[in-house]
């Protein structure tokens, strides 16, 4: 469905998504199956060197505490029971897990542990998150373990990723369950329709055009056979997110020259963001909120829908789930770049930590390269943050990455507008508007419009400026 209600899943609990089945949710069978096989604020926050003190020998076991997004797959509680059996004890670190299901009501947890002067010793954090916690002084730096533990080996992070968790020339988290957002495609209905199953669309004129020659209307939107289903609808930050990176790749930005405002309304924004209302309403190729037809891949595994968008987490997914589903993937257009854009996790370290060198052993554990495949292949289907993972099986031999490989390697750029209070800015002074021009109810432009001064208005209102920004 396309509203913003909450969605409970057995294997990754609850989470906040407009597209009616999450990608969490989505992969519910997946997991059983996989698992066989402003320089002052900144300054002032960035303050001090990256060395860390020396190591003291334990005396009692310490137990870390650690948040992460709740995940009943097998394979994870497993991982976390091997650890405190057989790599805790030599090192007489044991762990605690406090996991919160859903990302809304982590982020929420953790912002309320904190205050209350009770944060956990590690959590896991988009960018955009620790960005927000290193502004209030809450996140420890992690550059004296990265240079002296070189059993973690730091040079192994690609900085595609790990680069979003760096701040005044220090990293401030492990980055994690990567991705990028890709368009995926149903092969069978290429077929139908006449387009070679081998070839996705080229450039975004293309992509429109296919869309249009996919769609086969039906007797009710469910009956219809689309040509494109968005990434979700709805009021969460995803929902300013998937067109913004359009956007991007279009050549707009989101600030103002000395980031005092928002600027979301320029020919560029609206190019961009006129073409995905066109289609929705004069093409009528897209599917529309509101009309009981589930986005992205839960559109896709209904076999009505020839063309999505998601992040490449579902690509070990699907065939897990839905072995008879024929998809490809491929990498959104270039147009005036073809950025694209990485998203990631983390693992990262408060300084409320009252044994940060118990913490790190976890840290380091949770995140060797084995660990990362592991969660690759057994429980959410987010690619390593590892380069030397990129080079060798269960991604090398599978032909789906092939042309996935460099964009998800290589490149660079934050996937969010990294300021304070980003989330709620979104969902209060973005979404809202934008909404209204996908139900149709007002041109792109007015939406675009609207959405820049609500914006800007909240900036300002908090006294926005450089200092709180990236």
């Amino acid at each position: 469905m396309t509203s913003t209600a909450q969605h409970t899943d057995p294997i990754f609990g609850t989470e906040a998504q407009g597209a009616g089945v999450t990608r969490r949710a989505f992969a519910r069978g997946a997991a059983g199956l996989a698992g066989a096989a402003g320089a002052g604020v900144l300054a002032a926050c960035g303050a001090g060197g990256s060395a860390q003190p020396a190591k003291k020998e334990r005396t009692a076991a310490y137990t870390v505490r650690f948040m992460p997004l709740a995940n009943s797959a097998p394979w994870v509680q497993e991982q976390f029971d091997r650890f405190n059996k057989d790599v805790g004890p030599a090192l007489k670190v044991q762990l605690a897990n406090e996991g919160v299901s859903g990302q809304a009501e982590l982020w929420t947890k953790f912002q309320s542990t904190y205050a209350a002067g009770d944060p956990p010793d590690i959590a896991r954090l988009k960018e955009i998150w620790v960005f927000e916690m290193f502004l209030k002084g809450a996140m420890a730096p992690l550059d004296g373990y990265f240079k002296t533990d070189k059993d973690f080996n730091a040079a192994d992070l690609l900085p595609l990723y790990q680069d979003n968790f760096k701040y005044k020339g220090q990293n401030y988290a492990i980055a994690r369950e990567v991705s990028i957002i890709a368009g995926y495609y149903n092969k069978e209905l290429f077929k139908q329709a006449g387009l070679d199953a081998e070839k996705p669309p080229e450039t975004y004129d293309q992509f429109r055009e296919y869309a249009r020659k996919l769609t086969k209307q039906g007797a009710t939107p469910q009956d219809t056979i689309w040509g494109f289903d968005p990434y979700e609808y709805g009021t969460r930050e995803f929902v300013f997110l998937w067109p913004f990176l359009h956007m991007k790749r279009f050549g707009a930005d989101f600030w103002n020259k000395e980031k005092s405002g928002v600027v979301l309304n320029t020919p560029i924004h609206v190019e961009s963001f006129g073409m995905f209302i066109d289609m929705i309403h004069k093409d009528r190729s897209t599917v529309p909120p509101g009309v009981g037809v589930p986005q992205s891949t839960a559109g896709g595994r209904t076999g009505k829908v020839a063309m999505w968008e998601q992040g490449t987490w579902d690509i070990p997914l699907i065939p897990n789930v839905q072995p008879d589903l024929k998809f490809g993937v491929f990498l959104w257009p270039k147009k005036a770049n073809q950025g694209h854009v990485p998203l990631a996790g983390s693992s990262a370290l408060t300084k409320a930590s009252k044994d940060p060198d118990a913490a790190w052993e976890f840290m380091k554990w949770w995140n060797s390269p084995d660990n990362q495949v592991g969660w690759y292949l057994n429980a959410g289907g987010n690619a390593p943050s590892r380069k030397s993972a990129y080079g060798k099986p269960p991604i090398s031999d599978n032909p789906t990455w092939k042309p996935l490989l460099n964009a998800i390697t290589t490149g660079g750029g934050n996937p969010r507008p990294m300021l304070e209070r980003y989330t709620e800015l979104a969902e209060s002074a973005i979404t809202p508007a934008w909404m209204k021009a996908f139900r149709g109810e007002v041109p792109a432009k007015e939406a675009l419009d609207e959405s820049t001064r609500a914006a800007t208005a909240f900036w300002q209102g908090m006294g926005g400026s450089a200092a709180k920004a990236l």
